[in-house]
């Protein structure tokens, strides 16, 4: 076997390696929204969010349906905010989020996101974003804690940020330097640092319905 033939053998394995962590990297989101009545909806969920249920106004109720699983989501304006809320299967509850403009988002945050998208993509089309607002996770003497679904809805009611993790979801619409276009969901940290990319199989109808 000729040194050039080793060498290219080496590149292809080299590449294939790549390619793979970047496939990795890089999941993938199947989603379509089906609305139901809300007496489809668990009703551990319902009581749950009777609070804001009692001042939201133009609620809809949804089944999420993702790859092999479903969600439960409640969209709703409380406050003057469009939220969403999102169950499990089993009405435990699994995020809040509130939906915003980009403008309205910190400034640093807006710098770091503006960043990432020029740095990485030729251009970028952000169309929808979010807020979203996660249980804090932390371990205490070796064991880990997390609140209960209750004390989540009061803090977020209470827009307690000391007991809530904050990240920044995004889909965008983005073309690579070799041209290809997609769509992507991006997940933001709280300090605008990309966490997770997701391209989005069947992307979603842009019509929320608040």
């Amino acid at each position: 076997m000729n040194l050039f033939f080793k060498y290219s053998i080496l590149l292809l394995v080299l590449f294939a390696h790549v390619s793979a962590s970047y496939a990795q990297e890089i999941g993938e989101k199947y989603e379509r929204e089906e609305k139901i009545k809300q007496e489809e909806f668990p009703k551990p969920a319902l009581k749950l969010i009777k609070p804001i249920l009692k001042k939201g106004k133009r609620t809809r109720y949804f089944k999420d349906h993702e790859a092999e699983t479903y969600f439960f989501e409640v969209k709703t304006i409380y406050k003057d905010e469009k939220i969403s809320i999102k169950f499990y299967k089993d009405g435990s509850l699994l995020d809040i989020e509130i939906l915003k403009e980009f403008n309205e988002l910190p400034e640093e945050i807006q710098e770091q996101i503006q960043q990432y998208f020029q740095t990485n993509y030729k251009k970028h089309n952000l169309n929808r974003i979010q807020i979203q607002y996660n249980r804090e996770k932390e371990y205490e003497d070796g064991e880990l804690e997390i609140d209960e679904d209750k004390e989540y809805v009061e803090e977020f009611l209470e827009l307690d940020l000391e007991d809530l993790v904050i990240k920044y979801e995004i889909e965008a619409e983005v073309v690579s330097e070799d041209n290809e276009r997609g769509f992507f969901e991006f997940l933001f940290g709280a300090e605008g640092k990309m966490e997770q990319i997701k391209k989005i199989i069947i992307r979603a109808d842009d019509n929320v319905l608040y």
